[in-house]
């Protein structure tokens, strides 16, 4: 062997082994990223915080804290801030309902989610119009090529020499799809309505918010009430008590009386207690519905004194009949049953023929060198080498136009399939339809009996309320002129504790069941919130 071969073999033997010790340092890379997961099933996760996202391996973590418990805490993430809501809260401000309506329509979540997937919807429509148009690309490619080597013949003849070689490719094409029975026709009424489904469920989301706002402020008007009635129970009771202690200090009471008294009041404390503390949850409930930070501080109306109406309602019947055609959810689900049966026509389109125009054109330019030197291989009187070289430059363009059908033959059951399922999902979306607009007509009726039924209690409760009190100042006054006895007087009191609940009761759910009656019909806006309780 000669010494160019074997200078030659190590060259090459040396790549080899390059490319060998590449390619075990690559491998050896994935099971090193091992130690950015836990150590073990059992042991924290302790990043810190200022590298958390970063791809470093994660700090050694103590299995144990100092009590002994295994601690999976993380330190606070800088970068991640807490939103604190809308800044022009005015904390002296009474709000009414509709200004948090307002409030929750410009400052919650959802309705920016909502929106955006709207958006995107409306996108997808323009994507598919892209389809009829015809799409372009520019190709450009360039390179260089250097080779050398040397090839003897029956070892006499040696011709070494090199050769350089560049040049550039660039290209223009156009494709155009001109006939696809109907497919892009029916992507596009697809996306059409799905886009419509998109802001259908936008206005839909908005009743949402105006529904949840309403009944949490209609739900934290009677909490407000109760602790009202539960102040007002407490007030009797230490009075009730006052008299029974003084009648005990002039020597007509008696022990049991005054401690029976003072149990009467202490029940009024731990129901004032309650009252309060559910006062404190229905206020949260309602923050969290308007979608503000928990820590606003807001003054609320006070609805509790508004007359309902006795009005004749609408019949249910009718209700139901205007809810089909009304309500979004409805109006969203049909408009996707019929993206769903434009599927089928897409998937149908498949097993048709398509007719399409390709137009490209290209410009190729280079350049070729090569340098040799032939020489005779006679031993030390060998000849001369006599260097030889040539080059050369080329260039070329050309142009086409092409036109033709692609037919699908065989897919092995692709098509088969996607038709299958298309006309699957258009089925499902038809049930889906008729699921939410038997839960359309059988919301309706629920709310529909509810507002009945609490207008009736609320009138029932009012009578009841009237004559509760009459009796608990009967019994109240015959106790203190020495006539009547203490038992009557606290049986009369938690009769009149109970009957003003069941009416504060009635008054909130004849409010929060207008609200949701409306909302079932599909025609719940500000105004129909603020009107709750006054049926059409």
């Amino acid at each position: 062997m000669s010494e160019q071969a074997r200078t030659g073999a190590i060259r090459r033997l040396a790549r080899l082994l390059a490319l060998a010790m590449l390619a075990g340092g690559l491998a050896g890379c994935a099971p090193s990223s091992l130690s950015l997961a836990p150590e073990a099933p059992d042991v924290p996760y302790k990043p810190e915080a200022s590298t958390v996202g970063a791809e470093a391996p994660a700090p050694a973590a103590s299995k144990f804290t100092p009590t002994g418990a295994r601690d999976f805490g993380l330190e606070p993430l800088p970068d991640l801030q807490f939103d604190t809501g809308p800044a022009g809260l005015d904390a002296g401000h009474v709000y009414s309902l509709a200004e948090l309506i307002d409030l929750a329509q410009t400052s919650n979540p959802e309705t920016r989610a909502t929106w955006e997937r709207a958006r995107q919807a409306a996108l997808a429509v323009g994507v598919v119009k892209a389809f009829y148009l015809p799409m372009m690309s520019a190709t450009a490619i360039g390179g260089y090529q250097h080779t050398s080597g040397s090839n003897q013949v029956a070892g006499v003849l040696s011709n070494p020499g090199s050769g350089n070689a560049n040049g550039t490719v660039s290209g223009v094409a156009l494709q155009w799809l001109l006939f696809d029975f109907g497919q892009r026709d029916a992507y596009k009424e697809a996306a059409v309505n799905l886009s419509l489904a998109s802001n259908l469920l936008f206005n839909g989301a908005h009743q949402k918010i105006i529904y949840d706002v309403s009944r949490n402020f209609y739900e934290y008007t009677s909490a407000r009430q109760r602790v009202n009635i539960s102040e007002k129970t407490r007030q009797e009771s230490a009075r009730l008590l006052d008299v029974a202690t003084e009648k005990f200090k002039n020597g007509v009471g008696t022990v049991v009386e005054t401690a029976q008294a003072r149990q009467l009041l202490a029940q009024a404390d731990f129901n004032l207690v309650q009252a309060r503390g559910a006062e404190r949850d229905f206020y949260h409930a309602l923050i969290a519905a308007i979608g503000i930070s928990p820590q606003a501080r807001l003054r609320i109306a006070d609805v509790s004194g508004r007359p309902l109406s006795t009005a004749a309602m609408i019949p249910v019947d009718k209700l139901i009949a205007a809810a089909i055609a009304r309500r979004a959810d409805v109006q969203a689900s049909y408009a996707a049953a019929k993206a769903a049966h434009a599927g089928i026509a897409a998937a149908q389109a498949e097993f048709m023929p398509k007719v399409f125009l390709t137009v490209s054109g290209n410009y190729v330019t280079g350049g070729l060198n090569i340098t040799s030197t032939p020489s005779l291989n006679l031993g030390a009187m060998g000849s001369p080498s006599v260097p030889v070289s040539a080059g050369s430059s080329f260039n070329a363009s050309n142009a086409a136009v092409l036109g033709g059908v692609t037919i699908p033959i065989y897919d092995g059951g692709i098509r088969d399939a996607r038709l299958r399922d298309a006309q699957s999902r258009s089925d499902a979306a038809q049930a889906v339809l008729q699921r939410l607009q038997q839960n359309a007509a059988s919301e309706i009726v629920t709310a529909d009996d509810a507002l009945r039924s609490s207008l009736a209690a609320y009138q029932a409760a009012g009578v009841l309320v009237s004559a509760s009190k009459t009796t608990a100042d009967a019994a109240f006054a015959a106790y203190q002129s020495g006539a009547g006895a203490l038992p009557a007087v606290i049986e009369a009191e938690k009769a009149l504790l109970l009957a003003r609940l069941a009416q504060e009761q009635a008054h909130g759910t004849a409010l929060i069941a207008a609200a949701t009656l409306a909302f079932a019909a599909g025609r719940l806006s500000s105004s129909d919130a603020l009107d709750a309780g006054r049926p059409r």
